[in-house]
């Protein structure tokens, strides 16, 4: 299977459900920042995912190295901006970002 078909289907699943889901507490809304333990091993776990599919299909290079960052770094900044959109509704409070880890 191609990596775009992959990606496809994982990226979005981690910048709308996954990531943000352990961003923020369901409970009470309260932002928790991308350095806790789930946030931590679902990062973990995406960019082992992506280096796998890369350098599976390109080899090690800097082109590879580049993609895996670009793919890791597209689902936590489509997190964040979903997040800060759509949460608002849910918990009636507004994100105050004042830290980003």
């Amino acid at each position: 299977m191609d990596i775009t078909y992959i990606n496809a289907v994982v990226l979005p699943l981690f910048a709308t459900w996954f990531l943000p889901v352990s961003i923020r507490d369901r409970k009470t809304g309260k932002y928790l920042g991308i350095v806790n333990k789930r946030a931590a091993s679902l990062v973990l776990s995406l960019f082992s995912l992506e280096t796998v599919l890369v350098v599976q299909q390109h080899g090690v290079s800097t082109y590879s190295m580049n993609s895996i960052a670009l793919y890791v770094a597209m689902p936590i900044v489509g997190a964040f901006v979903f997040v800060k959109y759509t949460h608002k509704e849910l918990f009636g409070n507004e994100i105050k970002f004042t830290k980003w880890w």
